[in-house]
């Protein structure tokens, strides 16, 4: 929530077996102060455009602060993928970063092992179904957050009593060490997790930094993302009567998307090194931030002048020429929105050689091709000039 409201505590589980322990949690939860988010609850934030599944998302997405996941008997309606909706809040939340609880009812961690040994016996006087054994054992392989048992509520609130201390602990700390840092404007409005990077500066955490903001960035563009799939015509649009109103628009253009294309080139080949420094130095989070922002205005820039040759009128006979001009852009923006994945393998490399005792100078370079309809746009560019 926003700085001057109350944390929002999403409640994930199964409704109609865990009802009691749901009221029960609202009420220990509003005693603390905090804002309780329950999908059963009248304030529950509802987009009647949209189904069941995609409100519970989208309230963890933009409301949540902290994550209390409860697992009892049921493993709950599934989507097409077969996962329950409390998997997929699950998810979310942690996709998010969100501090997340996790309680799973005795009786089934206790069960889990007999299940591990015979999964093919009959334990539906423990669960609903199976899923339940799989969605619980993926929280245990992945060892990513602690899996509380509780055979009653008092068993949660006495843990959730404790843990919130303990966090509220770690946001003193935090709140410390941001003072001390004395951070610069540029980097006091990054995500939680950038911030956790800065602060705690794990191994290759410069890359990470980097990758980190830049994907908090691009996010930012899905609405563009949406409007350049679906070709929307949203802007105002440009009305190209002859040859040569077409043949100047396409000469901005070209002269745009080159400049774009050069600035990109600038920051992932020049200004990428000099942030992250020489090897054995740490790097400089503001000169990384800026670095991240500025690919990102330019991923930005990219959709936009894509967009543009949507709201272009022109005749059919310059149509084509159009479609083919506007694909330059297409190997600028799947490379750029690949960037995350390229600086996620780097890690891994120098992550696994620092287990073998070993360093690893890790390179990200960015080579962006040309418009792979480049001999067909010179024919078409040919016929333009002989056009009238």
């Amino acid at each position: 929530m926003p700085k001057g409201f109350p944390p929002s505590v999403f409640v994930s589980s199964t409704c109609y077996d865990l009802n009691q322990v749901r009221a029960d949690l609202k009420y220990f939860l509003e005693g603390l102060g905090l804002d309780p988010v329950l999908s059963e609850a009248p304030a529950f934030p509802v987009n009647p455009q949209t189904g069941p599944v995609e409100n519970c998302l989208r309230a963890v997405k933009d409301r949540a602060d902290i994550f209390i996941l409860i697992i009892g008997a049921r493993y709950g309606s599934q989507n097409e993928s077969g996962k329950s909706i409390t998997n997929l809040e699950y998810l979310e939340a942690k996709a998010k970063g969100l501090p997340v609880y996790v309680f799973v009812l005795k009786q089934i961690l206790n069960t889990l092992p007999i299940w591990r040994q015979n999964k093919q016996a009959n334990y539906s006087s423990v669960v609903d179904t199976p899923k339940l054994f799989e969605f619980v054992e993926q929280l245990h392989e992945s060892n990513d957050h602690w899996i509380f048992p509780f055979e009653e509520v008092l068993h949660i609130t006495q843990t959730l009593r404790a843990q919130f201390a303990y966090l509220f602990m770690d946001g003193l700390v935090l709140r410390e060490k941001v003072k001390n840092l004395k951070l610069s404007p540029a980097l006091t409005d990054l995500s939680g997790k950038s911030l956790k990077l800065l602060f705690e500066r794990p191994l290759a955490w410069e890359y990470q930094l980097f990758g980190s903001v830049l994907t908090d960035e691009m996010n930012l563009d899905q609405e563009l993302k949406w409007d350049l799939k679906y070709r929307l015509q949203i802007n105002n649009v440009q009305k190209l009567d002859d040859k040569i109103s077409v043949a100047d628009w396409l000469q901005l253009k070209m002269s745009e998307i080159r400049g774009l294309v050069d600035s990109a080139g600038k920051l992932m080949n020049s200004a990428i090194q000099e942030a992250l420094r020489e090897p054995g130095v740490p790097g400089d989070p503001e000169h990384l931030v800026y670095v991240a922002r500025r690919i990102a205005q330019i991923h930005k820039a990219l959709l936009k002048w894509t967009i543009e040759f949507n709201c272009a009128d022109v005749s059919s006979d310059y149509k084509r020429l159009l479609f083919l001009m506007s694909a330059f852009s297409k190997d600028s923006i799947e490379k750029l929105e690949s960037l995350p994945i390229l600086l996620d393998a780097e890690i891994s490399k120098a992550v696994d050689a620092h287990k073998r005792g070993e360093k690893y100078v890790a390179e990200v370079m960015l080579k962006i091709e040309g418009n792979p309809y480049q001999d067909e746009l010179m024919i078409e560019f040919a016929q333009l000039k002989n056009v009238g």
